[in-house]
């Protein structure tokens, strides 16, 4: 009751024509907040979560946000004193903080109406967490601290987070507007006005305790909304990610980060300490299609041979470097042939040329240069000494920076020898082929660490172990990557009705991939090093 009495002081359209909906509406986000059903609910996080409903551009409400969740002591009597203050966070309060705005948003969703209320708030509770561990562990990498300020949190939000966190730019309202109401009367910026209009009085006379929103010119108008629209910078095969789940075939695919140990609860008492016992992280798994009689495979990788693998490329700095350029590379040190082939002598200069250790990092540079030899000797499967420099270029984009379709299309040039923007089916094949040589090679090496008593690395897809044997390793690969031009070529036919396809061009492929190839070839989405090696608990 105090609530709606208070949203009905704060909107007054609501007093004037109160309705048994409008009630509901605002008792099912009260709801939402009362989290053990106490009938009451932390007064930050409910002021948090409704921002979200509230005018305003998205960096005057994070910065707002940023004032509501200090919970310092000392802040309080600096507000009694009207002293300037430079809001920050701690982790357990930007946990909250985000929290709050996932809670509200979670509300808006007609997907939630699918799930469980135990799912929604243990979905809720992991994409608050993995955001809070990634952001704390930028500030410490960075300056060595445990808090941070809003300038910082929007450095760490233009330094990427827009990619970790795309869900933020849903607080700015004008951003929901759908086309038809784009093309309405009324243009958005009158709906936004309307709520901000409704809500000024009662901020205007907000007590002390609570901090005002900034004023206009109080922020760099730049720090968030300059250059590119961080959504604008998903690309469109990226987008398959944030569909709902039953619009994906969940029966072929279980392919996903690491789970985060969890540091917050749903009502959590937080603490920032690492425990003494180390959680138990499940294996990342995904499966492996092909024409065999069993269907195809499942293979598994140990979180803490991801975690050896995230260290060995944080002290090459290779993760960071651009995929062009680390391929151009490799390419120049082969031979000048009409297919270009690379000698290991070559392959470990190329290499040498571009990668310097981190000092006392001994451990990792003997386990990088063996991993990496391993790479070169999956190509170069006829012992001569010698393998495809295009193949190996363009597999070797995995361990690269970049996103998924950036490497796809570097890769998909790289092998269209002839230039003419399309790919056989046997180049498409050896397309395929390279990643998954890398990927597999990355799954069964002997340089990562792996857990003692894990399960089978690689198992039919009725759960039947399989040999590991150089042979069988290359048969598998080999077989996925023919399985999966058959889908595609198949599907491209299917699609565009013509009866025979002897090539494909880059948007073909990225056309078959985003509507139906995706739940076929899961493992592509592991191109992008984001998605699994760069967001497990461990810091960096």
């Amino acid at each position: 009751e105090g609530f709606l009495s208070c949203m009905e002081d704060i909107c007054p359209q609501l007093q004037r024509q109160r309705s048994e909906k409008a009630s509901e509406l605002l008792s099912n986000f009260f709801q939402c907040f009362d989290l053990e059903q106490r009938d009451s609910v932390a007064l930050d996080e409910l002021m948090g979560g409704l921002t979200l409903l509230c005018g305003g551009k998205k960096s005057h409400k994070l910065s707002f946000a940023f004032g509501v969740f200090d919970s310092r002591p000392e802040v309080q009597q600096q507000r009694k004193k009207r002293e300037n203050i430079v809001h920050s966070l701690r982790g357990e309060d930007l946990f909250l903080f985000l929290r709050s705005i996932l809670i509200v948003t979670f509300s808006c969703c007609r997907q939630s109406l699918d799930l469980s209320d135990s799912d929604v708030g243990h979905c809720i509770a992991a994409t608050a967490n993995m955001i809070c561990n990634d952001v704390i562990r930028y500030q410490y990498d960075t300056r060595r601290k445990n808090r941070l300020n809003f300038d910082e949190f929007g450095q760490w939000y233009n330094e990427g987070g827009f990619e970790r966190a795309p869900w933020l730019e849903l607080l700015d309202l004008k951003k929901w507007v759908l086309p038809e109401d784009a093309r309405s009367s009324r243009k958005p910026d009158e709906a936004v006005s309307s709520v901000a209009k409704a809500m000024s009085p009662a901020l205007h006379n907000a007590e002390p305790a609570i901090p005002p929103p900034p004023p206009e010119d109080a922020l760099d108008p730049d720090l968030f909304d300059a250059g590119i629209m961080p959504m604008d910078s998903i690309d469109e095969m990226d987008m398959i990610l944030m569909q709902p789940s039953a619009d994906k075939d969940s029966d072929l695919v279980n392919l996903g980060s690491p789970r985060l140990g969890q540091s917050f609860s749903l009502s959590p008492t937080p603490s920032y300490h690492a425990s003494p016992r180390t959680p138990q992280h499940p294996p990342l798994k995904f499966h492996l299609s092909t024409n065999d009689e069993h269907g195809g495979y499942t293979l598994s990788l140990s979180h803490r041979r991801i975690t050896h693998l995230r260290r060995i490329l944080e002290s090459s700095g290779l993760h960071k470097m651009e995929a062009e350029t680390v391929c151009n590379n490799i390419i120049a040190k082969a031979t000048k042939t009409k297919n270009p082939r690379l000698s290991r002598e070559a392959f470990d200069t190329a290499i040498g040329s571009m990668i310097s250790m981190h000092p006392g990092a001994r451990e990792e540079e003997s386990s990088l240069f063996h991993m990496l030899s391993g790479i070169f000797s999956a190509f170069e499967a006829d012992g001569s000494d010698r393998a495809s420099a295009i193949e190996i270029a363009c597999g070797f984009t995995v361990l690269c920076s970049g996103k998924k379709s950036d490497k796809l299309e570097f890769a998909f040039d790289v092998l269209d020898k002839r230039k003419r923007g399309q790919l056989s089916r046997e180049d498409m094949a050896n397309y395929l082929k390279s990643f998954l040589t890398v990927l597999l090679n990355l799954s069964f090496t002997s340089s990562l660490n792996d857990d003692l008593h894990r399960e089978p690395i690689l198992t039919t897809i009725q759960g039947e172990p399989v040999d590991l044997s150089p042979r069988t390793i290359s048969r598998v690969i080999d077989s996925g990557a023919h399985w999966a031009t058959s889908m595609a070529f198949d599907g491209h036919i299917a699609r565009h009705g013509s009866s025979k396809c002897v090539s494909m061009s880059f948007d073909d492929f990225a056309e078959w991939y985003t509507t139906k190839g995706y739940s076929s070839i899961p493992w592509l989405e592991l191109l992008d090093l984001r998605k699994w090696v760069f967001t497990s608990d461990e810091a960096k």
